[in-house]
């Protein structure tokens, strides 16, 4: 594990991989009252000018989300998240969260982590890209 303060740029988060099943969607629906028939009807999604079903842009949202609170650990803050969607993450296909440090600061008593953020599906195709920053404690014994 790499300790906060012995972060470097260019350093790459552990990535986050989730398949793209109905059964991930519809609990995310549910939470969010969001049951749109293009989510996992072929007919629909077809109807509309997709090859499949594919997910709720908030939820590939969410999975960044995911990677970096897995990364950071409860003694970390997320910052900030923004994502630009650059396709749609289909049913079925594997989605791969990435990120890489782009920038570090100490500020006060904190060590504040910029980050470049990339979805890509199984083909290796672009769904996502985005930046966050997150924050933690800058002392030897928070490790990340």
């Amino acid at each position: 594990m790499t300790r906060i303060d012995k972060l470097a740029v260019g350093e790459q988060l552990p990535v986050f991989e989730r398949k793209g099943t109905i059964e991930h969607w519809n609990r995310f629906a549910a939470v969010n009252d969001e049951f749109a028939a293009h989510h996992w009807d072929y007919a629909v999604a077809e109807a509309e000018g997709f090859p499949a079903p594919f997910a709720m842009a908030p939820l590939q949202l969410a999975f960044f989300h995911a990677m970096l609170r897995a990364w950071i650990g409860d003694d970390g803050r997320i910052v900030s998240v923004s994502a630009k969607l650059r396709g749609p993450f289909f049913k079925d296909q594997l989605l791969t969260a990435s990120g890489k440090v782009i920038a570090l600061d100490h500020v006060e008593d904190e060590m504040v982590v910029d980050l470049e953020l990339a979805q890509i599906d199984e083909t290796g195709r672009s769904i996502a890209i985005g930046s966050a920053r997150v924050a933690r404690k800058s002392s030897v014994e928070n490790d990340v």
